[in-house]
């Protein structure tokens, strides 16, 4: 497998051990930070810091990656992404983020108008945050690994 093939897969478990672990953050702060703050700024806080917290934590750890994949494999990593092809790719990547991140907010706007509750809805859209940098990472893997499709 290629550094090209491997640094999609590697992101998309940096994203999941992250999400999962500021998800679980959450949940256990979630009753005392209600009460103090109320609920709306709590969940706007939450969102607002967690995109940031996932790109932080894909720069951090993928230095680590690339740090020990040199010292294991004693080969200089590889330019990955930098031509046409590899801009193509990231354009139809993010494309794909986009349009996950859209569906799941006109859905989750969709239930809010049928009657959700508000922590609900702010769930909903963490995980459709969540679910667009999986759906980013497994385009990325999957467009290097075949090629463009339309």
């Amino acid at each position: 497998m290629t550094t090209q093939e491997k640094r999609p897969i590697v992101f998309l478990i940096i994203d999941i051990i992250t999400f999962l672990s500021y998800y679980s953050i959450l949940s256990n702060v979630y009753n005392d930070k209600v009460m103090s703050i109320g609920e709306l700024p709590f969940w706007g806080a939450s969102i607002l810091s967690l995109v940031p917290i996932l790109i932080i934590s894909r720069i951090v750890l993928y230095l680590v990656y690339s740090i020990a994949s040199s010292v294991f494999t004693q080969k200089a990593e590889e330019k990955f992404l930098t031509d046409e092809f590899g801009q193509l790719i990231k354009l139809k990547a993010t494309r794909n983020f986009n349009n996950t991140f859209m569906l799941g907010f006109i859905i989750t706007m969709g239930l809010l108008v049928l009657g959700i509750s508000i922590d609900i809805m702010f769930k909903l859209l963490f995980f459709s945050i969540f679910a667009a940098f999986i759906v980013q990472s497994l385009s990325e893997f999957y467009y290097t690994r075949k090629g463009i499709l339309r």
